[in-house]
């Protein structure tokens, strides 16, 4: 039954993780259809909020070990890289 558990105890940190990308992604999404909606204000909170989530998944990647955090890298980058783009186009 432990061994259940610890399985769960690995997964879940992953699986938030993930969830997260998905919520930031989303976000910028959102912005960006608001930034076409000339509703800048409601965009701007949009892609803060995406950042936020940023640095909520950079944080819970420093938690988790070498190996599972790599598999991240890509996912991260191109997050990263579409919230300064979003930036830019609110601002």
């Amino acid at each position: 039954m432990s061994h259940a558990h610890g399985r769960a105890s690995e997964r879940i940190p992953r699986e938030m993780i993930e969830a997260d990308f998905e919520i930031a992604f989303n976000l910028i999404d959102l912005g960006e259809m608001q930034i076409d909606q000339t509703d800048r204000a409601w965009a701007a909170r949009a892609v803060s909020d995406a950042e936020d989530v940023l640095l909520d998944i950079e944080r819970r990647l420093g938690l988790l070990g070498t190996m599972d955090r790599q598999s991240f890298d890509p996912l991260f980058g191109e997050l990263k890289r579409q919230v300064a783009l979003a930036k830019l186009r609110v601002s």
